[in-house]
């Protein structure tokens, strides 16, 4: 029935936004985490798991803890990156990874702050730059909290974002490998902001000293599989399936049912030899 068609499609339409505005989270550590081990499996918002991490009892146990801002990053960005690919092999190889393809990004605080707070608490120094760029060394005596800055995707064509990926991976290779070097047991965090900030701003090192004054691995997860059906693709099949098909299913329906008038019948006693023949 129509009224049930109609119930139907108010139920399901939210599911064609169900990943709009919504970015990636993946984090993996060097050494057993508890804190990704013990992570809810949702959260309201990427502040809100990017606080739980960060805030934390034990993060202060890692010697480096790296924030990896990717702006406008999207989960079928990181499943166009080849098996092979640095990001792909730490998730598979490390002892603690987490991963949440489609977390709500709602723009909220910077994360920034999230971590100079956890510098302060595990007396870090605070370290921000780009990948690749020279100048910035990690002194192996001190524990560091690192933000690393990569350019933003937005307004990119497909192919173009396929290549950019593979670039900021080799780069993010490159100042990992550097990192673990100097602090083997640190934590990475891999994640996109609501909007892409001031690269050019956000390029040069800011180094600063914070005095303190005192999940379950999941192995494949969005990287294991490449992505066929988009969100817009999701949501044009919903918007078809669900209110075209069943519109013009009705349609044919009541033309259907519409039915000639009624063949008017004769009065009685008429006799239409009689009436030629007049």
């Amino acid at each position: 029935m129509p009224s049930l068609r109609f119930f139907a499609v108010a139920a399901l339409l939210p599911l064609a936004l169900a990943f709009s505005d919504t970015s990636p989270v993946v984090s993996w550590s060097s050494h057993s985490s508890s804190t990704l081990n013990a992570l809810s499996s949702k959260f309201s918002d990427s502040y809100a798991l990017l606080d739980a991490i960060l805030s934390s009892s034990d993060i202060c146990g890692h010697d480096a803890v790296v924030l990896v801002d990717q702006p406008e990053l999207h989960a079928s960005d990181l499943r166009t990156l080849p098996p092979n690919a640095h990001l792909a092999r730490s998730l598979s190889s490390s002892p603690s990874a987490r991963q949440f393809p489609y977390v709500p990004n709602r723009g909220g605080p910077d994360p920034i702050a999230l971590l100079e707070s956890a510098a302060t608490r595990c007396a870090s120094t605070f370290v921000s730059f780009a990948p690749g760029q020279g100048g910035v060394s990690l002194s192996s005596d001190a524990k560091h909290v690192v933000s690393l800055n990569l350019p933003p995707l937005a307004g990119l064509a497909a192919q173009e974002r396929k290549d950019a990926m593979l670039k900021h991976d080799a780069l993010l290779s490159t100042s990992l490998a550097a990192l673990a070097a100097t602090h083997p047991n640190h934590i990475v965090i891999y994640t996109s902001s609501s909007a892409p900030p001031s690269f050019a701003r956000r390029a040069s090192p800011i180094i600063s000293n914070f005095a303190a004054p005192n999940g379950t691995s999941t192995k494949g997860g969005i990287l294991a599989h490449y992505q066929l059906l988009t969100p817009g693709i999701i949501s044009a099949l919903l918007v078809v399936l669900f209110v075209l098909l069943p519109i013009i299913g009705f349609g044919i329906n009541a033309l259907a049912s519409v039915q000639s008038p009624l063949r008017i019948e004769a009065p009685k006693g008429f006799n239409a030899a009689e009436k030629k023949n007049q």
